[in-house]
């Protein structure tokens, strides 16, 4: 299970590095960590799936959630929870929704309920499209 964990901690690190190869200013999130109790490659549908208790650590953010799809085709991230959150290590940003989803861009949309903290900024709404930038 640990060996299929980390070859999909690769698989994800190598998508996340083509998404920023190939936009036009390249960032450095530094390391991503990927925690879930259950993790399955459907290689027809070319999704990666992690269930119940997902954290994902990348830069300054750790996403926590239920359920988590990786789609390859789609280049997109998204996290369910009742809710899923999203904290920066610093505690700058916190927010909180039912769906996050995560393109390569680092662009981010936050579904259903959703709670956007950040500093002496609140944000409350159904829809929320958030860019997360290289200085968060």
């Amino acid at each position: 299970m640990i060996s299929n964990l980390k070859f999909f901690l690769f698989l994800l690190i190598c998508f996340l590095a083509i998404a920023n190869i190939s936009a036009k200013e390249t960032l450095n999130y530094g390391d991503i960590s990927i925690k879930a109790e259950h993790v399955t490659l459907n290689k027809f549908t070319n999704k990666l799936l992690l269930k119940t208790n997902i954290q994902i650590n990348f830069g300054n953010f750790v996403l926590s959630g239920d359920s988590a799809i990786l789609s390859y085709d789609e280049e997109k991230l998204v996290i369910d929870g009742s809710p899923a959150s999203m904290l920066s290590k610093n505690g700058s940003i916190n927010g909180v929704a039912n769906q996050f989803i995560i393109y390569p861009n680092l662009s981010m949309e936050m579904l259903g309920d959703a709670r956007l903290l950040q500093q002496d900024q609140s944000i409350y709404a159904e829809k929320i499209t958030y860019q997360i930038s290289p200085n968060e």
